[in-house]
């Protein structure tokens, strides 16, 4: 049995079918990449293994136990939320957001520890990222924003980082510094789940893609083998090729380009 997985889910909002029949499985320590269009249901997959949502029918398991069966303190021990962005309504700190992933295992009211605080900087320092600690998160860049959500993450002890879009809103520099974390910390034994609209990101970072369209898997597996050029074409209605450089990388190549003089 997988680490973490889905069995046959369904799931509907107001009877319109999001997810049909979505089976999922992912192994400790590796990245699992979603791949579809807006709309496919990618983003309401994740919330069914955060436990935010109750499938219709189907299950998702962790560690041989249905998630529902776990209280939200436990969890929090094992699975955290990295959002595309946060909205922060007052001036908080970096290291006051990255100590927030201790309040699953207190009380909203519990002044930090020491320890916890202690955790919690050695997050930052970890991601490179302890100079940031007496910044207002509202004056971070997008892509230290992003670097101080995992922090939290790491704070947490969540083993298992689940990723709604993550480099979404970032520029070029910070989509591959936020790629290489995600890489880095699975090779120390972090588990990913994220959605992306890059295939490109998810071929960078090898791991399994599972691709969703209408609700159903249409495709999963390795990545260097599940992401094809006729795969891409389905997914987005496109009409791209897929080339190999001269590394070895492939890249997407749309038809317009051949045709552009």
């Amino acid at each position: 049995m997988s680490f973490y997985q889905a069995k046959n889910l369904f799931f509907s909002y107001n009877n319109k079918p999001v997810l049909q029949g979505v089976n999922l499985a992912i192994e400790k320590g590796s990245i699992v990449s979603l791949l579809g269009p807006n709309g496919t249901g990618k983003s309401t997959l994740m919330k069914l293994f955060l436990g935010l949502l109750t499938p219709k029918s189907g299950e998702v398991i962790l560690k041989g136990k249905a998630l529902q069966s776990y209280s939200i303190k436990e969890r929090a021990y094992h699975v955290s939320y990295v959002p595309q962005s946060t909205q922060v309504a007052f001036a908080f700190f970096a290291l006051d957001i990255v100590l927030m992933g201790r309040i699953a295992f207190e009380t909203w009211f519990k002044k930090p520890s020491q320890a916890d605080i202690q955790l919690a900087r050695e997050a930052m320092d970890r991601l490179g990222i302890l100079h940031l600690e007496k910044r207002t998160f509202q004056t971070l860049s997008g892509g230290e924003k992003q670097l101080v959500l995992i922090a939290r993450s790491l704070a947490q002890g969540a083993k298992i980082l689940v990723m709604d879009e993550p480099v979404s809103g970032l520029d070029y520099g910070n989509q591959l510094r936020l790629l290489e974390t995600i890489m880095n910390l699975s090779q120390e034994g972090y588990t990913f789940l994220k959605s992306t609209h890059f295939p490109e990101h998810a071929l960078m970072l090898g791991g399994y893609t599972y691709a969703l369209k209408d609700g159903h898997i249409l495709a999963h597996g390795l990545t260097c083998k599940t992401i094809t050029q006729e795969l891409i074409n389905e997914l987005y209605h496109t009409n791209i090729e897929l080339k190999q450089t001269a590394c070895g990388y492939p890249v997407c190549i749309p038809s317009f380009i051949h045709t552009k003089h």
